[in-house]
């Protein structure tokens, strides 16, 4: 089984290709932990709660037109959802390439961050709405 090096993801936030202006990205599955421990048991038991999926995109800014904050301010400003997916490469979606999407909505954003001589970066989370984040091995 080969090991896999990120140098080509794939990401696409509301429509936009972000691939070359993002420097690391992490798609959290998580659900949350519900404690249903009784006196029948010697330990605790737990069952899974409702998910809580989230991608978190290290954006390199960029202030042009249909770029990075020209994207991402109005979908913090005007609180709509969007589309955000995911893949390891920019290769079609496949079984070794899966596709990792969800509806998110965007809570914080910080246009502007840096020091002296330093590439302007912004992190951002992306927390999935509803039935959470989606894997493909298919094109749809």
């Amino acid at each position: 089984m080969g090991k896999v090096v990120l140098r080509n993801c794939f990401i696409e936030v509301d429509g936009v290709n972000f691939s070359s202006h993002v420097s690391s990205v992490t798609v959290n599955l998580s659900k949350d932990e519900i404690d249903t421990t009784n006196f029948g048991g010697d330990g605790r038991e737990r069952a899974h709660g409702l998910k809580d999926d989230s991608f978190e995109l290290n954006f390199q800014q960029d202030f042009d037109a249909a770029s990075v904050d020209a994207t991402l301010y109005p979908l913090w400003a005007d609180e709509d959802e969007f589309e955000v997916v995911v893949r390891p490469t920019s290769a079609a979606v496949s079984a070794t390439n899966p596709e990792y999407s969800g509806t998110c909505i965007l809570l914080e954003y910080q246009p502007l961050a840096g020091s002296v001589g330093e590439l302007s970066e912004t992190s951002v989370t992306f927390p999935a709405q509803r039935s959470g984040i989606v894997r493909a091995t298919t094109e749809s």
